[in-house]
């Protein structure tokens, strides 16, 4: 396998998909990323604050 350029889906920048991560996805059976890692840790984030938001009763 070689690295791959792909373009993120939510800033349209390139980002490179390493022939050791497309090994790893394949592995897991995973699709190709949409988002470039900056992206994913954003969307991770914002997705993992909603279940910290947890009140105390």
């Amino acid at each position: 396998m070689e690295d791959k350029n792909l373009t993120c889906k939510d800033c349209g920048n390139e980002f490179v998909f390493s022939a050791g991560e497309q090994e790893f996805y394949a592995g897991k059976n995973f699709p190709d990323p949409v988002r470039c890692p900056e992206c994913r840790k954003i969307k991770k984030e914002s997705k993992n604050n909603g279940k910290n938001d947890k009140k105390e009763s």
